[in-house]
């Protein structure tokens, strides 16, 4: 079995449709995933303009004509925030065994229904619908240490070559940028690393 180390962020429509294949990759048995966050705009870095034209542009050319194909609902969110918080508090539901359903709740919060998932209230109401504490989930969100371990994560993953999400690390180092990496991996083709 393939062990993959698989970076993403919740605000990043990429990584959002390819989870989906990640997960189904995961259930077959094929591969172990290990999910790790991999903030895309950390602080001081800008955060992209809501109605700016980058976003305009890539979700008319890319992102819509990808998830029509994927069958998957999405659409232009109204809020560009950092996800600092929402990264954090998915640490903390992977050491509570509700990863995978918190990750779902905030993809759908902010992809299908236009809310900012970097508000306490909607950190709270993803962990409820995920079967967790909402208050703890909030509580996580702000945690030094979490934020420690994000950083750290990030340190790694750019030292073996990861500059963006969605992004798999093969177990002999090799990565994949953008989607179709875990096809790629369980099809035994060469993964696409990323030139810059």
């Amino acid at each position: 079995m393939d062990r993959v180390r698989f970076y993403y962020d919740v605000v990043c429509p990429y990584s959002y449709m390819e989870s989906r294949a990640v997960e189904a990759a995961e259930d077959s048995g094929r591969v172990e995933i290990e999910w790790l966050p991999f903030e895309l705009r950390p602080a001081p870095r800008p955060l992209l303009e809501p109605r700016g034209g980058h976003l305009r542009v890539d979700w008319t050319q890319n992102v819509y004509r990808r998830a029509l194909a994927l069958g998957i609902e999405i659409h232009l969110p109204r809020y560009q925030p950092r996800s600092t918080l929402a990264l954090a508090a998915c640490l903390w539901a992977e050491g509570q065994g509700g990863l995978r359903d918190f990750k779902h709740a905030l993809y759908e919060a902010f992809f299908c229904e236009g809310e900012d998932i970097a508000t306490d209230a909607e950190l709270a109401r993803a962990a409820g619908r995920a079967g967790l504490d909402p208050a703890a989930a909030v509580a996580a969100a702000y945690s030094p240490e979490l934020f420690a371990r994000i950083r750290e994560i990030r340190a790694e993953a750019e030292a073996a070559g990861v500059r963006g999400v969605p992004s798999l690390l093969s177990d002999d180092a090799g990565t994949h940028w953008g989607m179709g990496g875990i096809e790629r991996l369980v099809s035994g083709l060469p993964l696409v690393p990323r030139d810059n």
